[in-house]
């Protein structure tokens, strides 16, 4: 009897370990996940950003249907009645089927014990978080870029992330974070802001763009862009609960990206600015549009937390 137990004991373990084998989503897949379960791969984010996102859309609430169609590969919304809720998919309509523009779509990995890793998205799902309507339970679908799960442990994961680019770890001065510390969730209590991460995100086609080669950006490209100018810029010449001053940031940074030499290495990344997409010339239009329809959201937030 002892030795039948022993064996059913033995087969139940086999079953197991078959069955999370196959349910452990590949590369290439697309799967859907509340967004509490998303562990992220850094530990700051751009508050400006995600606080220019959020006074969007409080504006104009079809914009927020947008972003979540969008985000699950959807292109944008379609049909958005009075009573749409984003945690009932089925009482709005996007334009296309999910995964239908895959590189619109935000990424994970698969790490030990199929913990899902968010390597790219952190400002999306964590204005989705922030939003009223949305939160921690809100499902969304994302793209699985690479399988870790069979690291040894969680050492060597990170190794494994660290190599291939997709952790960023540093906090919002710059400083080295080991991977302990960073946050188990989304969410403003959980993420650090880093002011310049912001700022570059506003300089997005004035002084920056995906990279000329066509290649795919690299993960965290804004963040080397504002590693860098950390020691580049003095943000306190600038008053950024202002219109003016913030504008005023936002012109300093996209000019002094630009002045470097496509060949130049963007400080410790190890990547020219060529290769982080940057022009060799400002757009001033583009940078503009930034001031006119972006800022002031930023600042109208700003003022709404006070």
């Amino acid at each position: 009897m002892r030795l039948h137990s022993w064996i059913v004991a033995l087969l139940l373990c086999v079953i197991t370990a078959q069955a999370q084998a196959f349910s452990t989503p590949q590369p290439g897949q697309v799967i859907e996940v509340a967004l509490e379960r998303l562990h992220p791969t850094q530990a700051v984010v751009g508050f400006d950003q995600i606080y220019y996102n959020l006074g969007l859309f409080a504006d104009k609430r079809t914009k927020l249907f947008d972003e979540y169609c969008e985000t699950n590969g959807q292109g944008e919304a379609d049909k958005v009645p009075k009573d749409a809720d984003l945690h009932r998919p089925a009482s709005f309509t996007c334009k296309d089927p999910v995964g239908t523009h895959p590189e619109d779509m935000k990424t994970v990995v698969v790490g030990p014990a199929g913990q899902l890793y968010l390597t790219d998205g952190h400002h999306s799902f964590t204005t989705l978080w922030e939003v009223p309507g949305g939160g921690p339970q809100l499902k969304m679908w994302v793209k699985v870029t690479d399988d870790f799960s069979n690291s040894p442990d969680l050492a060597t994961f990170w190794q494994r992330m660290e190599a291939a680019r997709k952790v960023w770890l540093k906090d919002n001065q710059g400083q080295t974070l080991p991977p302990a510390q960073l946050p188990a969730q989304l969410g403003f209590k959980h993420l650090q802001d880093d002011t310049f991460r912001s700022l570059v995100y506003f300089t997005r086609k004035a002084a920056y763009g995906k990279p000329e080669d066509g290649k795919v950006a690299p993960e965290f490209l804004e963040f080397y862009w504002g590693n860098w100018l950390r020691n580049q810029i003095d943000l306190g010449a600038f008053n950024l609960n202002k219109k003016g001053g913030y504008k005023d940031a936002i012109e300093a940074v996209a000019k002094r990206m630009v002045s470097l030499a496509p060949g130049s290495q963007v400080g410790d990344s190890g990547l020219t600015a060529k290769q982080l997409g940057g022009f060799t010339q400002l757009d001033r239009d583009e940078l503009e549009k930034t001031f006119d329809k972006k800022v002031p959201y930023v600042i109208e937030y700003r003022k709404s937390l006070n």
